[in-house]
């Protein structure tokens, strides 16, 4: 079975995939009956296929996260993995969350039975409204400022989130004023730790530390291909930029990232323990 979770609306497909990952878990997992293998830093369609002829020998379910799976795929390997969907008997689920959604010409080379699309589509009026007002009943925000942040981020819901978050923390609405149209709040926690700023620390503890750390250590490896040269396939706003950025201790750091990332794989550190590592 293949999920895939996808925008145009990333806030809103991330999350799906992140709530999917969760009932799987509270269902199956609970139960020691299911695995989840957690991929987002090894996504290739190769690897997929081949972990799909594998289950392994004390688990008769497992769960499959990537992220960008599918992104330039063939219809060749489109067919390849469908073939080795099909054989695995929906034993496996494969969950991707996808930046940009295949095409209909490769969607519709998986039979539709193993095949369930989430498309998230920007929020607009009233679905905007009601989305903004449930974030403030969860963060304790009076929702009044829901016309104050659509003037400020129109349909952004990252920025939205991360405003959200800013005044929570700080405890002060005045913080809707200081965030950036464009604020990603994963990638701005991100952005903080490559200027080396201390005050990453404390923003990185408000992150799902399991999403975080792929998406550093993505940033970590884009860095060096771009300091040697090798970047022909980090997007050119990426390129430009990393590339500005003066890393000390660079080597370092991505090692720690990689024996963090190891030890979550591996259940030798949970939730915050997981960001301790890099701290």
């Amino acid at each position: 079975m293949l999920i895939i979770c996808t925008g145009p609306d990333t806030f809103q497909a991330r999350q799906k995939a992140l709530d999917l990952l969760e009932a799987y878990k509270q269902k199956h997992v609970s139960q020691g009956d299911a695995v989840i293998e957690r991929l987002e830093s090894q996504t290739s369609v190769q690897d997929a296929i081949a972990k799909l002829s594998t289950l392994g020998l004390f688990a008769t379910k497992r769960l499959l996260k990537y992220e960008n799976l599918l992104a330039g795929i063939t219809p060749a390997q489109t067919k390849q993995l469908v073939k080795s969907i099909l054989a695995d008997g929906n034993q496996t689920v494969v969950l991707t969350y996808e930046d940009k959604s295949p095409t209909q010409k490769i969607l519709d080379l998986f039979p539709k039975e193993n095949l369930f699309v989430y498309a998230h589509e920007k929020l607009k009026g009233l679905e905007l409204n009601k989305w903004i007002a449930s974030r403030c009943k969860y963060y304790q925000i009076n929702s009044d400022l829901s016309s104050k942040l659509i003037e400020l981020h129109a349909d952004n819901l990252w920025a939205i989130e991360s405003s959200l978050q800013a005044m929570r923390v700080l405890n002060d609405t005045s913080a809707l004023e200081k965030t950036s149209e464009s604020d990603n709040s994963a990638f701005a926690v991100i952005d903080q730790f490559f200027r080396q700023s201390p005050s990453w620390v404390a923003q990185a503890t408000s992150q799902d530390p399991q999403e975080l750390l792929p998406l550093l250590l993505s940033q970590l490896l884009n860095w060096h291909k771009i300091k040697y040269d090798q970047a022909q396939d980090v997007h050119p706003f990426v390129k430009k930029k990393l590339g500005s950025i003066k890393l000390s201790h660079a080597e370092e750091l991505t090692l720690e990232a990689i024996r963090t990332m190891y030890a979550s794989r591996h259940s030798l550190s949970q939730n915050q323990e997981i960001l301790q590592l890099l701290f």
